[in-house]
């Protein structure tokens, strides 16, 4: 794990310049916990595996959870985090942040809803291709909202 531990080194040092209040190492540097505090009220955390191979695992868990999946390197991590973290201090300004904050929970209900009712009951294939229909209509709802929407800079 010395490979690990110094990649895990080098994600830490980029991730305070680019402004993290806390990174809390769990598991001798193969997995991290990584704060950025917007404001009092809006925090961004990181959940990050360092894999055996020096691959990179990451998940946002706060505001709401979300996994970004595998990266290669540590510079792809920090230039991610960066990014992601630029996105969340221009939406935090905006009158809907809150509603926004408010959905994404719903829709992190949603998902583990559907995963409790796919693996407890015995779900007829008429119900999944309803719900599968439902699904399909909020994504075109989203495809719309999004062709009409104004791009953030």
């Amino acid at each position: 794990m010395i490979t690990s531990n110094f990649y895990g080194d080098l994600i830490n040092a980029s991730l305070r310049q680019i402004g993290a209040s806390s990174i809390k190492e769990i598991r001798n540097g193969i997995l991290y916990i990584i704060t950025f505090e917007l404001t009092e009220e809006v925090n961004v955390v990181y959940v990050l595996d360092v894999t055996k191979r020096d691959k990179y695992f990451l998940q946002r868990v706060v505001p709401y959870p979300m996994s970004h999946g595998r990266f290669s390197s540590p510079e792809d991590v920090v230039r991610f985090i960066k990014n992601d973290i630029r996105k969340f201090t221009h939406a935090k300004n905006s009158q809907n942040f809150p509603k926004f904050l408010r959905t994404a929970d719903e829709m992190s209900r949603f998902t583990h809803a559907a995963e409790l009712l796919f693996l407890e009951r015995n779900v007829s294939k008429e119900d999944l291709e309803r719900l599968s229909a439902c699904m399909a209509q909020a994504m075109d709802l989203l495809k719309d909202i999004r062709e009409h929407s104004p791009k953030i800079d």
